[in-house]
């Protein structure tokens, strides 16, 4: 099989429907948006399977010939189009969670402009005074004040968000003064991608082991070596054991994490899926445990704001025997616990709203937040925080953490 790497991969698929009537994104080959769900990158209703090959994702270059020529050659008649027949709007709130994540551009079209609308509704406008006029659909069958030419520049700005199937739909849609309209065998193609996507889907939720239906996106679905497999939690469980910490206090730099294979075991956070590699404290270097790649990616990218709410994930982190001794945590986490500090002691004046607070910098020795009241747009303000400060607020958290092992119950930051 011609493996070939993802950047190759797009280019040559660039090259190959350069003069394609769908208007096509090559870089959804870089981000590969669902793979994780069924191991598959769409464009239209063709699904191009993903390959694991020594820890890097790639394609098999033939299927990416095959697919950009099949492209290029679709006629699609601009003149013969047919009404899209969108839906109505609904909150999420008011949907059921499933029905919502399965295909459906026609919603997912819907979703996009009254997203915008209600953006440029609330932007500026006090909490208390917003209300739904943005729901309603204008002369130019976008929904509130929204203008066509603020939809596609705001939607430029996420581009890879406002693809469907590899395709960018805002290129081909335009509006008849009573219905949405698109090229006939470009609604088709997108129906048969639906479809398509529902049969991956539809297979990836089956446990590999005992053959058992998982959740429909993919929570069931593990990142190993090889690839994602679906594995039930129990099929997991029974498989692996879970850590017995016996590499507590040896630093990751020594031989003997690397005689023991962290594949042997769950993985310590998620306790789910099987574990990939040794995390280590990258301050002190000594070794915390076994991790999933989905669990190990999420420590070292994730917001450390984010990356603390979860439980137990501040114990893990004090898996590191000098992070536990001295009472810290690795610095890149000292932040997020000053922002959820900041969170609970800091108001605007009198109001109750817990404000919104953003990291914005640290120089010399000095963190610097800045924080806004959601209910009154104008209020804005900052505070530092001294790196002394900084390390009180994680000893709190560290010692409120430990305290509470036994109940499993996420610390609260005084």
């Amino acid at each position: 099989m011609p493996l070939i790497s993802r950047e190759y991969a797009r280019s040559l698929f660039a090259e190959l429907t350069q003069r394609s009537a769908v208007p096509l994104d090559p870089d959804e080959l870089l981000h590969m948006p669902g793979m994780g769900h069924h191991g598959h990158v769409f464009f239209g209703d063709i699904g191009l399977r993903c390959y694991k090959h020594k820890a890097r994702w790639m394609y098999d270059e033939r299927d990416i010939r095959r697919t950009g020529q099949r492209l290029a050659e679709l006629p699609l008649n601009l003149d013969d189009a047919v009404d899209v027949r969108l839906p109505a709007y609904r909150d999420v709130g008011v949907c059921e969670n499933e029905g919502l994540s399965r295909p459906d551009w026609r919603r997912q079209l819907v979703s996009w402009m009254f997203g915008q609308a209600r953006l440029k509704a609330q932007d500026g406008v006090p909490y208390e005074e917003w209300d739904g006029s943005w729901k309603h659909i204008g002369p130019n069958g976008l929904p509130g004040d929204l203008t066509w030419e603020e939809f596609v520049e705001t939607s430029s700005w996420h581009r890879h968000s406002q693809n469907i199937a590899g395709t960018r739909p805002l290129q081909l849609l335009s509006w008849s003064g009573k219905n949405w309209l698109l090229p006939r065998a470009y609604v088709e193609l997108l129906d048969r991608f639906e479809e398509a996507e529902e049969e991956l889907v539809a297979r990836a939720r089956l446990c590999s082991s005992c053959g058992s239906l998982g959740p429909y996106w993919g929570g069931w679905r593990r990142s190993t070596r090889t690839g994602y497999v679906t594995m039930c939690p129990p099929c997991s469980g029974t498989s692996l054991r879970p850590y017995p910490g016996h590499l507590h206090g040896v630093q990751y730099a020594s031989s003997r994490p690397r005689r023991t294979k962290a594949d042997d075991y769950l993985c310590c956070l998620c306790r789910e899926s099987p574990a990939t590699s040794w995390d280590h404290c990258h301050d002190h270097g000594f070794v915390r445990g076994p991790l999933c790649s989905s669990c190990n990616t999420y420590e070292g990218k994730a917001h450390p704001y984010d990356f603390l709410q979860e439980a137990d994930n501040a114990l893990h982190l004090l898996e590191c025997r000098r992070c536990r001794d001295d009472r810290t945590l690795p610095r890149r986490f000292h932040p997020g616990v000053v922002l959820a500090h900041l969170e609970r002691s800091e108001r605007h004046g009198r109001c109750s709203q817990e404000p919104y607070v953003q990291d914005l910098e640290r120089t010399h020795g000095v963190y610097r937040f800045e924080l806004y009241c959601g209910r009154h747009a104008a209020a804005r303000w900052t505070r530092d925080v001294t790196a002394a400060e900084a390390a009180a607020f994680v000893r709190t958290f560290i010692d409120t953490a430990l305290t509470q092992q036994e109940g499993r119950l996420l610390p609260e930051i005084e």
